[in-house]
């Protein structure tokens, strides 16, 4: 699978983000087949036609569209370059956690590390021109680069992560509040680092040092599911993921995910998705959009 390395020096100087149209980019690039990449991205299409795969959901391109998409996750895109119109936004969390002194900020954003909802969102045209008008003046700042670049850089990014994360929870109806209990932020981060090898709610109360009703309580409020259900929505990704992106075997991949034996591996899967992960991956094989 091919993997995407962000460019810290690009321009002759370490920037760690970047941003461009696609109409004006004569290098851009939409790969049908899988991908990842180190940094975050978000897709933006004011016009286009086609698709992206991303996390095995197949999600049509619309007028007006964000794409959110987390490092390491795994996307596909179906896109015809004719008459495509938008940005492509990029950064390293770094360009801004080390800034505002918040190594969670990233996880405190809704559409970034989330498995309960599309890492979509379509705007208005009202909405979309006030974002746009951001991204504009972010491409006219990269291009003349001056010593206090940076800290303007930052406001822009600021301002339109955190205007789609107020549209984004309003479309899914979800908290926008990204200066809650820093715990649920937290338990975001180590639900990534840490789903491959816990699994339940006793394993993320103990390295939170909270009690469940605790951690139920604000997950709760944060996302409207309980930790439990958040838990498992995002270990099934992770099955779903390995099961289309990988040729390990169901005993390999139950033995990766700290799962006793396969077995169980196999009841979760069905209790999740109502097919076993066999039959999961033979339909995805024959059919790649199989959700």
């Amino acid at each position: 699978m091919r993997k995407f390395i962000f460019e810290k020096t690009k321009y002759g100087f370490e920037l760690l983000m970047d941003l461009h149209k696609f109409e004006g980019n004569p290098n851009v690039f939409f790969d049908p087949n899988p991908q990842t990449t180190d940094f975050f991205e978000i897709m933006i299409f004011e016009k286009a036609n086609g698709s992206i795969e991303l996390n095995g959901q197949l999600l049509e391109i619309k007028e007006n569209s964000f794409f959110f998409i987390s490092p390491f996750q795994k996307k596909s895109c179906m896109i015809d370059l004719s008459g495509i119109k938008g940005f492509h936004l990029v950064f390293q969390s770094d360009f801004l956690s080390d800034f505002f002194g918040d190594k969670l900020f990233t996880y405190r954003l809704q559409y970034f590390y989330n498995s309960q909802h599309p890492q979509f969102l379509q705007l208005g045209k009202e909405d979309y021109t006030i974002i746009s008008l951001a991204l504009n003046e972010i491409i006219a700042e990269i291009k003349n680069y001056q010593n206090d670049s940076p800290h303007i850089l930052r406001s822009l990014l600021y301002f339109s992560l955190s205007k789609l994360n107020r549209l984004y929870s309003k479309c899914y109806n979800i908290s926008s509040n990204t200066q809650s209990n820093s715990k649920i932020y937290k338990f975001k981060e180590l639900l990534e680092q840490k789903i491959r090898s816990a699994h339940t709610v006793k394993e993320y109360c103990e390295l939170l040092k909270v009690t469940r009703h605790q951690l139920n309580t604000m997950v709760k409020e944060h996302t409207t599911k309980t930790t439990k259900e958040i838990i498992s929505n995002r270990l099934l990704l992770e099955i779903k993921t390995e099961l289309r992106y990988s040729d390990k075997t169901i005993s390999e991949i139950a033995h990766d995910l700290n799962f006793s034996e396969p077995n169980n591996l196999t009841r979760f899967f069905m209790k999740m998705e109502n097919i076993n992960p066999t039959d999961y991956r033979k339909n995805y094989q024959n059919d790649s959009n199989y959700q």
